[in-house]
Order: C-alpha cells, then structure tokens, then sequence
C-alpha cells in the first residue's frame, strides 16, 4: 500500500505546480518557465517574439482570481521592441531583463508599478538618450515618485554618449550601476552630476566607454563605492581624483593605455584599496619605482597577460619613509604575474613571501642566474606549498642551456646558480676555458722558438728540402773538401 501510495502523493503535489505553471499564457512554447517549489515563483525566459501578449492584463492576472501570476524573473530578448510604449503591470517582479531588444526609446512611467523591481537590465539595445521621468515610481511620502527597490541597472552596450543629471532622481538608492560600452567619450558634467548624486551607490562599471580619465569630485558623494571599473579604455595616467574616493576597495585598470607606470602617472594615496587588475595592457613594457606604493592597503594584485612587460622595480610597492629614508610594503595576500616578458624578479618585491595564499608566475621567461637564484633557494619553498601544481609550471627562460628546466627541478637539485655578465657570458665556465688557452699559448713558445732556431741551423734534412733559396739550390751539386784534399 505504502509502495502505491508514494507515487501518487507525488503526482498530487507535482501535478498542480506543473499545470499552474502551463496555464500562465507566457509559459508557451515560446518562453520557458521554471516554477520554484519552495518560493512558488515562477522564472520565464522569452526568446521568441511575445510583443503581443505584453499589454494584455490576462497575460499578467489570473482570470479566475484577478490575482497576479507569481512571475519573480522575466527575461525577454530578441523582441525588437524600437520603443517601448507600454507600461508594465502592478506585479511581484523582482528581476526584468530587456537586453538585446533593438530599444531605440522608452516611453515616461514604463516600470512604475514594479515596485518590487530589484534588477533592470537594458543592456545592448540602441538607447542613445533617456528622459527624467523613464524610471518614474509611484508617490510615496518622503521620497519623490520612487522605484523604491530598484538596486540594479546595467544600461551597458548602448549608445549614451551622456545622462540626464536628473535621470536618476527617483531611483537614488541604487548600488549597482553599468554604463560599459557606451560611448561616452569624455564625462561630461550632466553625467558627472547623475553619478555623484548617487550616494549609496557600491559597484560603477565604466568598461569600454573611450574616457581618458575621470572628472573632479565624481567620486566624492557615493562613499560607499567599493568597486570600479575602468578597464578598456585610454587611460595613461592614474586620475587624481581617485584619492577624492571614501572605501573603494578594488579597482580594475585591464586594458588600458599605459606604456610605463611610474610614480608620476601612478597612484596616489588611497589606503583603502585591497585589490588591483592591471592586466592585458598590450603597450604596458615598464612599473618604475614608487608606481604603486600609494596603495598601502593593497592584498591583491593582478599583474598579468602584459605582452611587452619586461621589467618590475623592486621598489614599485614600497612606500619611501622621507624621515629615516626606508621603506614600507603593503601585506600582499594573492600575486599574479603570469604571462608577461619579465626575466628577473627581486626577492624585495614585497615584504613576505611566506604570507601569500594564492602565487601565480607561470609563462615569464625567467632568467636562470644568480640574480635569480632566490626565486630556487626561497620562492619555490613557499611556491610548493601554495600550489604545488603552478610551481612544477614555473620554466628557465635563459641562457639556453636551461631551457629545458623548471625552477621547481632546480629547486629539488639543490642547484646554484650562476651568474652572466653584462655581455651574457658565463664567467665561471669561461674561467677554465681562459686557463687552458693559456697555458697552451705559453706551451707553444718555447717549441716555436725551438722550431725556428733549428731550421735556421738546418739540424733536420726535412727543412733542408723543403729551402728553395740559391743558396740550397747550388749545395745540392757542392759539397765541402775535405782536408786531406789539399
């Protein structure tokens, strides 16, 4: 009985679910829908074109309850809106994506009865402007016409080239917000004033929009912001006004136009960044001194996939003290200088290799010398520790005798090694060389010496018939008389 009963209690509890599910008229064939047993919410994805049902009040409410549908995410793409010209139901979404839609325009009031709205995403449409009054809420007291949850808003892969300075007056509790991809070119004021007037704003993706820099006090008001991105773009000098930020935490500067990072075009003061991309810079050949010792807070740093990196100063982190002239470094945690053109690397890079958690030096053409024999006798013993897979990785770039090693093999080997002049060469095989053409030359002279004064004395027949002067010529038909001749 229990055997039987089993299933059909599954069906029983199942069965409602699925035909819910079913009955709503966006679970079609042409969205797909996901309904959580736990939330009793539904997730619908709508890749095919669904413009129709969008105004419809049955595609939103239950007829037989006027109660709205669970619906908690909606995803519609590929729906070529142009303008969107309807106002959205009042309903329990949480999460509206209208990413790759082709929307030129949106009409005033489009979302304000989503007022439990936490994400919206326009991403890659063609919005070239957008209106005040475009995330427009409902009256509640206090605010002014607010979508009182909304938190997210990626407008990436648009054609802003500028923002209302108003545009985000009713939704000034947002935390994230994404203007990647757009061309802004240059932050102008009206934009600076929208994005200062956010202050609780904590993520800001600028990737890709062709700035050289950031404008004054564009950082001063959100003083929770934690995250930056600035990758993709211009930008060759580190802008001042990134010391104007209150707890910005980790910044990403990938892709960017520096050529040599020094303490001119470097950071300047901001103690409270713990993370740092400087990654796939393609023009990116030199970090010079000081270039990053502003970041005293500093516990990660990503410094890889710089083609042209050939050289890292081993004073680039540390902190120069003008009273007793030394030097202090950030607590470094997590390193990455993978994939760049650097040979040598100073054990004085940062203060403690033995406090890392993640390393990762793979793919530098490493120079196996002297002045790298700490990264063998010390490195590796930390390395091996942290990953000991990475560390097995870690190959001999030069001279060319080495490689075939990995510094890891070295390491086991107990090998010291040696050291290259400025020429490239390798005194302490050269050494021997030298001693063993010396003492050949100083071998060889006393015999040439030898050799000549016996051919001048004609001692062996062998120089005789080998002289071709007169003088041999006529002794081969004359000999001397002897004396008892006379």
């Amino acid at each position: 009985m229990s055997s039987f009963s089993l299933p059909h209690l599954l069906i029983g509890v199942l069965l409602p679910t699925l035909l819910f599910a079913k009955e709503t008229p966006l679970c079609t064939e042409k969205c797909e829908c996901t309904y959580n047993d736990d939330s009793e919410k539904i997730k619908v994805a709508c890749a095919k074109n669904v413009q129709a049902l969008l105004p419809n009040n049955s595609t939103w409410f239950d007829p037989d309850t006027n109660r709205s549908y669970a619906f908690s995410e909606i995803e519609l793409t590929n729906q070529n809106f142009i303008e969107l010209n309807f106002t959205f139901p009042n309903c329990e979404i949480t999460h509206l994506n209208l990413a790759d839609n082709d929307i030129y325009s949106i009409k005033d009031n489009v979302f304000q009865n989503l007022q439990n709205m936490r994400v919206l995403i326009l991403s890659s449409n063609d919005l070239e402007s957008l209106s005040t009054d475009v995330f427009k809420g409902q009256y509640l007291e206090g605010r002014f016409d607010p979508l009182k949850s909304l938190i997210e808003l990626r407008l990436d892969h648009n054609k802003l080239h500028t923002l209302n300075k108003d545009i985000f007056e009713h939704i000034d509790d947002l935390e994230i917000l994404d203007l990647s991809y757009n061309p802004l070119k240059v932050i102008d004021l009206h934009t600076t004033m929208a994005i200062d007037s956010l202050a609780s704003l904590k993520e800001l993706y600028l990737r890709y929009t062709q700035i050289t820099t950031l404008p004054e006090y564009i950082l001063n008001t959100p003083k929770y912001l934690y995250l930056l991105d600035l990758s993709g773009n211009p930008i060759s000098v580190i802008p001042p006004t990134l010391s104007d930020s209150h707890n910005l935490n980790t910044l990403y500067l990938n892709d960017t136009a520096f050529v040599n990072l020094t303490k001119k075009n470097g950071f300047p003061q901001i103690s409270t960044i713990k993370t740092l991309h400087l990654s796939n810079l393609a023009n990116l050949e030199r970090i010079e001194d000081e270039a990053l010792c502003g970041l005293t807070g500093l516990e990660e740093l990503h410094i890889s996939d710089n083609i042209k990196l050939n050289y890292l100063s081993q004073n680039s982190l540390g902190l120069r003290n003008e009273t007793n002239g030394g030097r202090t470094w950030p607590q470094i945690r997590k390193l990455y200088l993978q994939n760049n053109k650097l040979s040598y690397l100073k054990s004085d890079f940062i203060a403690r290799w033995d406090s890392l958690t993640d390393l990762d030096v793979r793919d530098n053409p490493w120079t196996c010398e002297c002045e790298n024999d700490w990264m063998v006798q010390e490195l590796m013993r930390y390395y091996s520790k942290i990953d000991p897979y990475a560390a097995a990785e870690v190959k001999c770039g030069a001279p060319i005798e080495m490689v075939s090693y990995t510094l890891f093999e070295l390491y086991e080997k107990h090998y010291k090694m040696r050291c290259l002049d400025i020429y490239g060469a390798q005194p302490d095989k050269d050494a021997a060389l030298l001693i063993g053409v010396l003492a050949g030359i100083l071998l060889a002279i006393p015999i040439i010496l030898f050799v000549i004064f016996a051919f001048q004395r004609r001692w062996f027949g062998v120089f005789t018939s080998c002289d071709n002067s007169p003088a041999a010529y006529s002794r081969r038909f004359y000999s001397a008389t002897k004396e008892d001749d006379f």
